[in-house]
């Protein structure tokens, strides 16, 4: 009976009906453990987040174009304490100057108990305690897929969003940021202030999960606690996109094509405003130069 519950919950947890979505080319070895393996403090931004973090930010190509060593270490349908677990293991071995939360995340609701996926690991908890630590249960049973480059995967699919360019102006999404969430947002403030590194707050082009309402509840939080925020989806003329080709989901994520000109507006955007390191010329250089030249040959198929 054992052994068939453990055949039976990998296809749960492995399906997209499990609210997962793309676990499987992201959380296939586990971003705590990725994130562990990095050279120690050779990574100057981490970007942490839901899947919105990881679809927007090429740190191959922040490399690329500035040297600048930054990790994705987003995690698929994440809670702010699942970022903020992420955040822990980051700096136990690294200091980043910046740590770039994406803001989808800050509207999911932190419960253990949150739709299947939540169930799932709380039944997998009480019978193998191993599950608890670090998100294990969201990576034991997936298989790898896409390769990661320092936490992003190359997706060139496109389903173009069919809705109007205005999607800020118009529509209604859940804005309230609950209690419990702004407790765990101050915590990762707060740990981010201890290690010295600089919290910024940004939002990734999406017609699904932003609106003007989201953006003034983000801009508020933002002014009431000192930091910046960088709103993508009030910069898309600056930044090129096109609904059309950007997308690999209808306006949900972008796809690599929409992750280039977020990530060329964003370098430019931390080169003026934090003067982040080149580390070109530094002993971490061929690491990143070696996986730089796979991105490269990846993009270029």
């Amino acid at each position: 009976m054992i052994l068939a519950g453990l055949l039976y919950i990998p296809g749960i947890i492995l399906s997209k009906n499990a609210g997962i979505g793309d676990v499987t080319t992201k959380s296939m070895q586990g971003v705590h453990t990725k994130l562990a393996e990095e050279e120690k403090e050779t990574i100057d931004t981490i970007v942490v987040g839901d899947s919105e973090s990881y679809t927007s930010i090429s740190p191959m190509q922040l490399w690329n174009e500035h040297g600048f060593t930054a990790y994705a270490a987003g995690e698929p349908g994440a809670r702010l304490s699942e970022v903020k677990a992420v955040l822990d293991t980051a700096f136990s071995t690294q200091k980043p100057k910046l740590v770039m939360l994406e803001t989808n995340v800050l509207f999911r609701p932190d419960k253990e108990d949150a739709g299947t996926q939540g169930k799932i690991a709380e039944r997998m908890c009480a019978f193998f305690p191993l599950f608890k630590e670090h998100n294990a249960w969201k990576r034991a049973f997936v298989t790898r897929k896409d390769e990661l480059y320092k936490g992003f995967a190359i997706s060139s699919k496109v389903k173009p969003y069919a809705g109007s360019y205005d999607y800020m102006s118009k529509g209604s999404l859940p804005s309230n940021i609950e209690e419990d969430n702004l407790k765990i947002f101050r915590e990762i403030k707060r740990m981010c202030e201890e290690n010295g590194s600089t919290l910024v707050l940004y939002s990734s082009p999406s017609p699904v999960n932003y609106n003007t309402q989201r953006h003034n509840v983000l801009k508020d939080l933002a002014d009431a606690e000192g930091l910046d925020y960088i709103d993508l989806n009030t910069k898309l003329d600056e930044l090129n996109i096109d609904w059309e080709t950007d997308t690999r989901d209808r306006g949900d994520h972008l796809n690599v094509k929409g992750a280039r000109k977020t990530t060329a507006f964003l370098g430019k955007y931390l080169e003026e405003k934090y003067g982040l390191p080149d580390r070109r010329s530094e002993s971490c250089a061929k690491e990143w130069d070696d996986l730089c030249h796979k991105y490269m040959e990846k993009l270029s198929k």
